[in-house]
């Protein structure tokens, strides 16, 4: 490790820091196209994104629902600390490192030395951004979308000026998708799966992650709204340049020609239908949050809604007909 660790140490003396701001965050949602836009913005040659998707600095409190390498400031506490986040962080490093080496990839191993072996503050974070001057730099954490609004706040002093890009996908969908891709196949006729599958969804981090409304109050109130983003999976899925395209326009940088986006799918989670006892549970869970966001938003949110009211309804034709009452009404009313 002796030639590395020259080698590191040349490129900290000889590299003059050009740049250290960051000039866009990716805040979500999950399973809304995060790692193809990764992907396609990381390729583009005006842009300049980490090695690693995400970062997880401003979520890395304990507090916040989600696991974080970054939750212990100090490597001494990352290397022999107890607490959950901190297993299999010589893992994690070693397989990073090994990317690196195995590439040849110098400036790939600075980077990660720098992530993992630094002291986790605000001046660490700017350093993960060295590049070239006149590069546009960014990342994309999607947990982003769960801060609070003191961490938001914190955002925005760090970097007032900030451009945040939001995609947002069904959450109905969204949560299937994340269900797939988190518990791989699925044996849906298992004893109690159902059930297992309906706390998985209630769980907090589920919870926060499909409340859109409150996500888009909180950077609203921080981040004026030019300098929002605010897209749709959707239209991912039927133009794929036209989306990005807009995005590439909204930071300021020249529009990707059509034959360099790419367009299949990244991180995609197994083929699986969702139960009709699932599709009915997120239905009555999000329906309230689907009227907030077709009020708020409109567009693909009026066909989100029209597709909630149709589970609903057909529900409700196969119920006694004691129990049919028309979407929305209150029972007992």
């Amino acid at each position: 490790m002796s030639a590395l660790n020259e080698h590191h140490q040349e490129l900290r003396e000889e590299r003059p820091i050009m740049n250290q701001k960051v000039d866009f965050l990716g805040i979500g949602a999950q399973k809304a196209a995060t790692s193809w836009l990764y992907q396609n913005l990381r390729r583009h040659p005006d842009i300049w994104m980490p090695p690693r998707k995400e970062l997880h600095y401003f979520d890395r409190s304990p507090a916040y629902p989600s696991s974080s390498d970054l939750a212990s400031e100090h490597l001494m506490d990352r290397l022999f600390g107890r607490e959950p986040h901190n297993k299999g962080f010589v893992n994690r490093f070693v397989r990073g490192l090994s990317r690196g080496i195995i590439e040849k990839d110098w400036n790939n191993i600075d980077w990660t030395l720098r992530y993992f072996l630094g002291t986790y503050n605000d001046e660490w974070y700017r350093s993960l951004f060295k590049c070239d001057k006149g590069k546009v730099t960014g990342e994309i954490t999607p947990s982003y979308s769960i801060l609070g609004l003191e961490d938001v706040k914190h955002v925005r002093e760090m970097f007032p000026e900030l451009k945040v890009i939001l995609i947002l996908r069904n959450p109905i969908e969204r949560t299937w998708s994340h269900v797939r891709f988190d518990w791989g196949h699925l044996v849906l006729d298992g004893p109690g799966q159902l059930d297992k599958i309906r706390k998985f969804i209630d769980d907090p981090n589920q919870a926060l992650r499909g409340d859109y409304v409150r996500t888009l109050d909180i950077w609203s109130s921080c981040f004026p709204k030019e300098q929002l983003f605010i897209g749709f999976y959707d239209d991912i899925v039927e133009r794929p340049q036209v989306v990005l395209g807009n995005i590439c326009q909204f930071l300021g940088v020249s529009v990707f020609p059509n034959d360099r986006v790419v367009n299949r799918r990244v991180n995609v989670s197994r083929v699986q239908d969702m139960p009709k006892e699932i599709q009915l549970y997120l239905a009555n869970k999000y329906y309230p949050e689907l009227q907030k966001l077709n009020a708020l938003l409109g567009g693909p949110c009026t066909a989100w809604l029209k597709e909630s009211e149709e589970i609903l309804n057909a529900a409700n034709q196969r119920a006694a007909p004691e129990r049919l009452m028309p979407v929305g009404a209150a029972p007992g009313n």
